[in-house]
């Protein structure tokens, strides 16, 4: 019995596809770190790159609407990766080549099935997003250059890339490296290659993705990882007035507070060396509101 236990598993592990994973980001499709992460997965899965042309940081999920864009397949260069992988650049935002990826690409190009293999096992089968259509099995965004922890990640133009796949269904993964904890790119790395390899991204529920931020590499010391909630402090925000060419211009400066944050919350571990795994919703519903709201609409209906 266990013999042929065995020989099913081996049978079915051969006959399964390799994951198709899609990785966007904000800084841009010539970004050192996607094509450093693209390279790292791209021997455990089918990989592609749709990033924008351009790098737009803190455009959160904005897309473009009533105007066109260009999509360009760039090459690969000989020796980028162990295998190669396929990349496009998009001439919008993040969520504009997320959305493109995954709303026109994947549906036209994926297949349910292939050779008349039996999908109800799990054999050679596309992922199906929330339509129906074939889609990616995983979503990766980033690297990002600098931290998307609390707040920072409702401005993020990374974590959007991330929320878009989710709101297809698609599990995702947002990936952020602190500024000065470069040291660190390869733990990001190896990270996302657990994330695939050990087939992590299959936990990660429905209308929910990973928010990761990785911290600065403070005299070398890491301290490994930790799950955390979102912390909610916000920047100390300030405009320095600026004159050019006789006109008024106003740039935005400031940071957060670090050590004012919640003790178990993103921003507080990952200030204190730690990588932070930061589960977010989709759903931004609160329900305790719900129940407050109801009672005053019952009780102005009854006035």
């Amino acid at each position: 019995m266990v013999f042929r236990l065995n020989f099913y598993i081996s049978d079915r592990m051969q006959n399964m596809r390799k994951p198709r994973i899609l990785i966007t980001n904000d800084d841009g499709v010539n970004s050192a770190n996607i094509r450093a992460l693209a390279g790292a997965l791209a021997p455990f899965g089918e990989v592609f790159v749709f990033a924008p042309e351009h790098e737009q940081s803190g455009v959160s999920q904005a897309f473009t609407v009533r105007k066109a864009f260009a999509v360009k397949e760039h090459p690969v260069a000989v020796g980028d990766a162990c295998e190669s992988y396929r990349v496009f650049s998009v001439d919008g935002t993040p969520a504009d080549a997320a959305k493109f990826a995954l709303g026109y690409y994947a549906g036209t190009t994926f297949v349910t099935s292939k050779n008349g293999v039996d999908c109800t096992n799990g054999f050679d089968c596309a992922k199906l997003d929330v339509h129906g259509k074939p889609t990616f099995d995983v979503c990766f965004s980033g690297v990002n250059v600098g931290e998307n922890s609390g707040v920072s990640s409702l401005y993020s133009g990374t974590v959007a890339g991330a929320r878009e796949a989710a709101l297809w269904g698609v599990p995702a993964v947002a990936l952020s490296l602190s500024l000065g904890g470069e040291s660190l790119m390869g733990e990001v790395l190896n990270f996302a290659k657990r994330v695939v390899t050990e087939r992590m991204f299959e936990s990660i529920p429905l209308g929910t993705f990973w928010n990761v931020n990785f911290p600065k590499a403070v005299g070398g010391a890491f301290k490994g990882y930790r799950a955390t909630t979102m912390a909610l402090g916000m920047f100390t925000d300030h405009y320095d007035r600026q004159v050019a060419d006789g006109n008024e211009l106003w740039q935005l400066d400031g940071e957060k507070l670090w050590d004012e944050a919640p003790v178990e919350s993103d921003d507080y571990l990952l200030h204190q060396g730690y990588a932070t795994v930061t589960p977010h919703r989709i759903d931004q519903t609160d329900p305790e509101s719900l129940k407050v709201i109801n009672e005053m609409l019952v009780g102005g209906g009854e006035a």
